[in-house]
């Protein structure tokens, strides 16, 4: 299994494993398995309420916690009243009275462990850097091992850079053949952010693929020539751009082909084709919305000035909001 070392030194397995929308039916058996076949990478997060449910799978099957690397993430939802509500104005999220410093300790009580080896923020809202500065004192008494983003893109990023004692070790984003994201890999890579690939087969909310990557009749090719499934190109063309991938399955055969990608290469024709289908826009969630949070110089990148051109409509509160 190779490693990603992440910017403060602490080695992440490049290959894990996703749990977002397993049912709690299969849980046991699949994060079980997918350990028996080598992952020791698992992607969790608050939102996916099924932290206990790895705690739990890892205690029943005898898993010590120094063999496994566990990511979890914060999220706004545990702060509001009725979770967040994505794009709005203020007044509409009404705040529990719950603290960020709070909810985090709810993911080291789900997970029944005193450290986490990666917490990230799991959306760019406007109250990030409040949520980053919690999480880097965490990091300072040592119960997080690194910190690090989510749906972040070049702004967030660069005022979060600019705001912080601690750099963000690792930015987690949609890439896809259809979504390349190079401009965004080559700011985080030239700031020593490691990458990770999320939401590359299906939309986020679905456990269905998306046929027109999991079927590409371009990638079909590529994939008989080595004897591979098309999913296990994509995720070899992640893993040669040195990407940490966290594929997700509940399929026994799929959870075994995933992680079976380290005995084949692809030279740079193939990459070169397979960036090739780059469609350059996000095909799942769109954080191009999430602007309230950052002074108005982060604001006038010019991905913000395309997407607010093509999404004119926006309430009065939202507008009187980025005036500030």
């Amino acid at each position: 299994m190779k490693y990603i070392t992440l910017n403060n030194g602490i080695k992440m397995p490049q290959i894990g494993f996703g749990t977002f929308l397993i049912p709690e039916t299969k849980f046991d058996a699949t994060i079980s398995q997918a350990y028996n076949l080598g992952y020791r990478q698992f992607d969790t997060a608050w939102r996916y309420h099924n932290e206990k449910w790895l705690a739990d799978t890892f205690k029943r099957h005898g898993v010590k916690r120094e063999d496994v690397f566990i990511t979890t993430k914060l999220n706004a939802d545990g702060l509001y009243f009725q979770d967040y509500k994505y794009g709005r104005h203020s007044i509409f999220n009404i705040r529990n009275f719950k603290s960020i410093h709070r909810l985090i300790q709810e993911s080291f009580d789900n997970l029944q462990t005193d450290y986490v080896d990666l917490f990230l923020i799991h959306w760019p809202w406007p109250m990030f850097l409040d949520m980053w500065h919690e999480l880097e004192g965490f990091y300072e008494e040592g119960r997080i091992r690194a910190i690090g983003v989510s749906n972040f893109l070049i702004p967030h990023l660069q005022y979060l850079l600019d705001n912080c004692k601690i750099k963000p070790a690792i930015n987690q984003f949609e890439i896809s053949p259809l979504n390349t994201q190079k401009e965004l890999i080559a700011f985080c890579k030239s700031h020593d952010i490691a990458v990770e690939a999320m939401s590359t087969f299906s939309h986020y909310r679905s456990v269905e693929p998306r046929k027109e990557i999991t079927e590409n009749p371009t990638i079909l090719p590529i994939a008989r020539k080595h004897g591979k499934s098309i999913v296990q190109v994509v995720l070899r063309w992640l893993y040669q751009q040195d990407i940490i991938v966290i594929p997700k399955t509940t399929n026994p055969e799929f959870i075994k082909q995933n992680i079976s990608i380290e005995d084949f290469s692809l030279d740079e024709s193939e990459m070169e084709i397979i960036d090739s289908l780059d469609q350059g826009h996000f095909l799942n969630y769109i954080p191009y919305g999430e602007q309230q949070g950052l002074p108005r110089k982060y604001r006038q990148w010019e991905g913000f000035k395309e997407w607010n051109e093509m999404n004119p409509k926006r309430s009065l509160l939202q507008i009187l909001h980025l005036k500030h």
